[in-house]
């Protein structure tokens, strides 16, 4: 479904995007998550789930669907430590 600025609505009726809210969710059920993974790899799914909060409080009005919003974020944190790590 696209409204009538062309872009995608949300998933199911009634799941627009609740601002911060919905980010620090999606970041509390990554890390309950993390519980089911080996001890080794459970700091980097907290460090990811801290990268997404970062971004909590940014208005991504365009992007109506959490998850997106959430790996949006993800993706924005991941391209400037890469680039950080580049400039060493």
């Amino acid at each position: 479904m696209q409204d009538d600025a062309g872009m995608a609505g949300p998933l199911a009726p009634g799941k627009n995007r609740k601002g911060r809210e919905d980010i620090h969710e999606t970041a509390d059920r990554w890390l309950r998550a993390a519980r089911a993974l080996p001890a080794a790899d459970r700091p980097y799914a907290e460090r990811l789930s801290a990268m997404i909060r970062i971004h909590a409080t940014d208005r991504l009005p365009v992007i109506r669907d959490p998850l997106e919003a959430a790996v949006f974020s993800l993706l924005v944190e991941l391209a400037k430590a890469h680039e950080e790590r580049e400039g060493e």
